[in-house]
């Protein structure tokens, strides 16, 4: 199951829920506010007002102007039931009351008035509203409703959470697979594989541009693939029809050079042609392995290379070649039984370039050591030599194949020992210092 998918989706219902239960809350704040009696509250704060205001006098009771709101009236009623002081009393308000009448009014309407009371030492004071102002509606809980209210509240949320939760479920199943393809079809686009969504629903205009995507690295690479093809044959026919002219020259130039026909002056340059020819192979051979290495091919003839005989072997033909005559090679090779599985020819090969180029980039000479051991899982190649060591662009670019000719031999048997699934490094310390590690067999 594509995980990316799968964290959209849950984000996608846990947000739902959230969300539900936040316009759930805001809904209970809502209500009470709604539900509040702003005008309720209002007229008690008005007869507090007016009770604190109405001051009695030797002919009665005053209030001062402007406290009891348009419209509005109020009375005072003496423990009697008989109003001992009014202000825009209506005429429809009785004089007198008995307690039924008080209970009655009590209940919040006086002969249709809205009305508001408040018992004090003088009577009762009756704040009357107009007709039809506000309703009232009368609404009694137990204690015990107070006191369950909290867990009937959480009981709410939750299963509100829950059915939010189903609700984004079952609506976000179709989001979830469509998001499931267009994540798995940019994860194939990623490893370049060809890539065909479907083109409809919100997302459509991704779909469509990871399709177009896929349909231009398909086309890149198929152009790609036909040009490294044509320059790989161009390069074998070039270099087979190169070697066998080649080797002809090569060939008679070594026998003139064993002419004891010839003057002494005449077989040296037979010897220098052979020595070019033989360079020129070289480079031919090296153009090859180069065109097979550039992209990282396997070698494809494996076998059970013994390290220490090979090492040996390249050292020799070094030596007997006579470009070694300046430098001086010396030989630790502490575990004679390391295998490792390889193309023997092509670590032959690398191991053949690091030497050479110790031998080649220090024309005055230098002492070359070759270290072998296992450390744990790994065999241990070092090559190391006292001379003026490699540029270091060189050394920081090593995965690079240079353009030119000049300066292979480093990258090259970096790559060859890459793709044997090592590891090659190199620095510059008191001369050139090669590590070579590659897999115990």
């Amino acid at each position: 199951m594509n995980k990316t998918s799968l964290k959209i989706f849950v984000c996608f219902t846990l947000t739902s829920a959230v969300i539900t239960v936040i316009l759930l809350c805001v809904n209970f704040l809502g209500y009470s506010y709604i539900a509040s009696d702003s005008d309720g509250e209002s007229s008690k704060k008005t007869l507090a007002l007016i009770s604190e205001n109405l001051t009695q006098t030797g002919g009665g009771f005053e209030l001062a102007e402007g406290i009891i709101p348009d419209g509005y009236w109020c009375v005072l009623i003496d423990e009697n039931g008989d109003i001992i002081w009014a202000e825009n009393k209506p005429g429809d308000i009785p004089s007198h009351y008995s307690i039924n009448d008080v209970a009655k009014m009590t209940h919040w309407f006086l002969n249709d008035y809205p009305v508001f009371v408040r018992a004090e030492e003088r009577g009762l004071l009756v704040l009357g509203m107009p007709k039809k102002a506000v309703g009232k509606y009368e609404m009694i809980y137990s204690m015990n409703w107070f006191r369950t209210l909290p867990q009937r509240i959480l009981k709410i949320l939750a299963i509100n959470l829950c059915f939010a939760a189903l609700l984004a479920c079952v609506f976000g199943f179709r989001l979830y697979s469509r998001l499931r393809a267009l994540t798995g079809g940019i994860a194939d686009l990623g490893r370049e594989r060809a890539v065909k969504l479907p083109e409809r629903g919100i997302f459509r205009e991704i779909s469509a541009s990871v399709n177009l995507a896929s349909a231009s690295i398909e086309r890149k690479n198929a152009a790609l693939a036909a040009r490294d093809s044509a320059r790989s044959n161009w390069i074998s026919g070039i270099s087979h029809d190169i070697r066998t002219p080649l080797s002809v020259i090569i060939g008679r130039s070594d026998e003139l050079a064993k002419s004891e026909g010839l003057s002494a002056a005449e077989r040296k340059k037979a010897e220098t042609i052979t020595a070019q020819g033989l360079k020129i192979k070289k480079l031919i051979e090296d153009l090859n392995l180069i065109s097979s290495l550039e992209y990282d091919m396997q070698p494809s003839k494996k076998t059970a290379v013994k390290i220490c005989p090979l090492i040996r072997r390249v050292a020799s033909d070094i030596i007997n070649s006579g470009v070694a005559d300046k430098c001086e090679l010396e030989l630790d090779l502490r575990n004679e039984k390391s295998t490792v599985s390889a193309d023997e020819s092509l670590i032959e090969r690398a191991v053949f370039n690091l030497i050479n180029n110790s031998v080649t980039h220090n024309e005055n000479g230098c002492k070359i050591t070759i270290t072998q051991y296992e450390e744990r899982e790994s065999v241990i190649v070092k090559i190391a030599d006292n001379g003026k060591g490699a540029p270091q662009e060189t050394i920081e670019n090593i995965a690079e194949i240079p353009k030119a000719a000049h300066g292979l031999g480093l990258p090259m048997a970096y790559r060859i020992i890459c793709v044997h699934g090592g590891r090659l490094t190199a620095k510059n310390d008191g001369g050139l210092k090669i590590q070579i590690e590659l897999p115990k067999l």
